[in-house]
């Protein structure tokens, strides 16, 4: 079951985006890769500080969760598609599904099957460190925006 998820929370996601309208997605795909990069440096910290151990995966990643590539990326392009620019919103509606996935996802979906499991970080500390990335990727799209204005 652990391969099932991993492999779903990996490809699925993708699926989301093919209803929007590509000109407009195409301004938050960046911010999407960006999330690819800051995630696995969140990972790669977790391993040498041993915060969670990833023990179920797909078969080319061995420290990193397969839902940084999919569900996480793409729930970041679809929050920014839908809430961006209004700061308020997106941060909270980003600390509600944050809580949800600290909460709730994590330990009743991926440690209960297996995925991974929490060593010397708890669920609190899950949290703080998933929404200490919302300032970074938010400030990141206004930069974008600044910088590929003429672009967009």
């Amino acid at each position: 079951m652990g391969q099932f998820i991993s492999w779903t929370t990996l490809l699925l996601p993708w699926l989301l985006l093919i209803p929007l309208d590509s000109s407009r997605l195409r301004k938050f795909l960046s911010v999407g890769f960006f999330t690819f990069f800051l995630n696995t440096v969140y990972f790669q910290m977790a391993e040498v500080w041993n915060w969670w151990t990833v023990k179920v995966n797909v078969f080319f990643l061995t420290n990193i969760a397969s839902f940084t590539y999919g569900f996480l990326p793409v729930t970041t392009i679809l929050v920014f598609y839908f809430l961006y620019p209004n700061m308020w919103l997106f941060f909270g509606v980003n600390i509600i599904m944050d809580a949800v996935q600290a909460f709730i996802i994590s330990p009743f979906v991926f440690e209960k099957f297996g995925l991974y499991e929490l060593n010397t970080m708890n669920n609190f500390g899950l949290f703080l460190a998933i929404i200490s990335h919302l300032p970074i990727i938010y400030i990141y799209q206004r930069w974008y925006d600044l910088k590929y204005k003429k672009d967009l």
